[in-house]
C-alpha cells in the first residue's frame, strides 16, 4: 500500500501537478491563439458586444491567467504572498468552471424566458448558488505558505469537502441544463430543426465530456489521499470544460438561438391561429346547418307554401279586377 502522506510521495505528486499545469498551459494557450474569432470580431467592430459573451470571455482568460501565473511562480524562486496569490488563482479557476457552465446555461435561459418564468427563476437560483460555491471554494479550498528550504510556495491544507461539493454541484448543474435545453426545445417544437438539433447535441456532448473530466475532481477529494491529490484533477477538469464550452459558443451564436426559438414560437403561434380559424369555420358551418335543420323541422312547409300561394292568388285577383274596371 502506498503511504500517500509520506513526504516523498507528496513531493512526487507536486512534481506531477506542476507538469500537468505546464502541459495545460501549452494546450490551452494554443486553443486561445487559434480560436480568437469572437475576440477579433469585437476588436474590428464586426460584432457588437453583448452581455452573454461575458462568461465566454471571462472563463477563457481566467483559466489562462491561472495557468500562466501558476507555472511562472513555480519556475522563478521569488518570495511572494503565497496564500493570497493562490487563493486568487483558486477563485479564477473556480470562476472559469462556473463560466463554462454558464455558457450552456444562457442557452437554456434564452429558450425558457418567454415560455415559463418558474423555470427561469429556478435556473437563476441554481446559478446564484453555484456562484456562492465559487466564493467558498476560493477561500476555503487551499492554504499555501512560503517554504524557505525549497524557495517555493507549498500547500499546507486543502479542504477536500469544499472541493467535493463544488465539483459535484457543477456536474448536477450541467445535467440540469441539458435536461432543460432538450425539454425547452421539445416544447417549442424546435427539437428537430437544424439549430435545435445542434443545441441538444452540443449540450449532450458537453455534459458527457465534463462528466468524464470532472469525475476525478469529485472522487479524489472524497478519498482525501493527501493535499496535492485533492487538487490534482481540478485544473485539468476546469481547463477541458472551458475548451468544450468555448467550442460550443464558437459554433453557434446566442443570437442564432434567439432567432431559432423565436421562429419556433412564431410557427407554433401561427399553427394555433390556423387551428383556431379552422375550428371557427367548422363551428360556423355547424351553426348554419343546425339553423337550417331547425327551420325545416319546426316550420310547416305546407302552410308556408299555402300562405305564399294565397298571397299571390289574391294579388292576381286584384290585378284582374283592376284590369276589368279599367276596360
Amino acid at each position: 500500500m502506498v503511504n500517500w502522506d509520506d513526504p516523498s510521495v507528496v513531493a512526487f505528486c507536486g512534481f506531477i501537478y506542476n507538469q500537468i499545469a505546464v502541459f495545460l498551459l501549452g494546450f490551452f494557450g494554443n486553443h486561445v491563439l487559434t480560436r480568437m474569432d469572437i475576440e477579433w470580431s469585437l476588436i474590428t467592430r464586426k460584432r457588437r458586444f453583448s452581455p452573454v459573451l461575458i462568461p465566454y470571455l471571462f472563463g477563457r482568460y481566467s483559466i489562462l491567467v491561472t495557468l500562466l501565473v501558476f507555472v511562472l511562480t513555480n519556475r522563478f524562486q521569488t518570495k511572494v504572498a503565497c496564500d493570497a496569490m493562490y487563493k486568487s488563482l483558486a477563485f479564477f479557476g473556480s470562476a472559469a468552471s462556473y463560466c463554462s457552465t454558464m455558457n450552456l446555461g444562457i442557452r437554456s435561459y434564452i429558450i425558457w424566458k418567454d415560455m415559463n418564468r418558474v423555470v427561469v427563476w429556478v435556473l437563476s437560483l441554481g446559478c446564484v448558488a453555484h456562484a456562492a460555491l465559487v466564493g467558498l471554494q476560493s477561500s476555503e479550498s487551499v492554504t499555501f505558505t512560503w517554504n524557505s528550504q525549497t524557495q517555493a510556495c507549498a500547500v499546507v491544507r486543502s479542504s477536500h469537502i469544499t472541493m467535493f461539493v463544488f465539483y459535484l454541484y457543477t456536474l448536477i448543474m450541467d445535467l440540469a441544463i441539458l435536461m432543460l435545453t432538450v425539454a425547452g426545445l421539445w416544447r417549442k417544437g424546435a427539437l428537430k430543426s437544424t439549430i435545435g438539433a445542434s443545441l441538444s447535441e452540443q449540450c449532450l456532448w458537453y455534459v458527457v465530456g465534463t462528466f468524464v473530466v470532472t469525475v476525478p475532481a469529485v472522487v479524489l477529494p472524497a478519498l482525501n489521499l493527501n493535499v496535492i491529490m485533492n487538487v490534482i484533477a481540478s485544473m485539468p477538469a476546469t481547463t477541458l470544460s472551458v475548451v468544450m464550452s468555448s467550442a460550443a459558443v464558437l459554433s453557434l451564436k446566442p443570437e442564432d438561438i434567439s432567432q431559432a426559438t423565436s421562429s419556433a414560437t412564431m410557427m407554433t403561434q401561427s399553427n394555433e391561429r390556423a387551428r383556431g380559424v379552422m375550428q371557427h369555420r367548422r363551428h360556423r358551418r355547424h351553426v348554419t346547418l343546425t339553423t337550417n335543420i331547425i327551420l325545416e323541422s319546426h316550420g310547416d312547409s305546407a302552410a308556408l307554401e299555402s300562405s305564399f300561394g294565397v298571397r299571390s292568388h289574391g294579388k292576381t285577383e286584384e290585378s284582374e279586377e283592376t284590369m276589368s274596371t279599367a276596360v
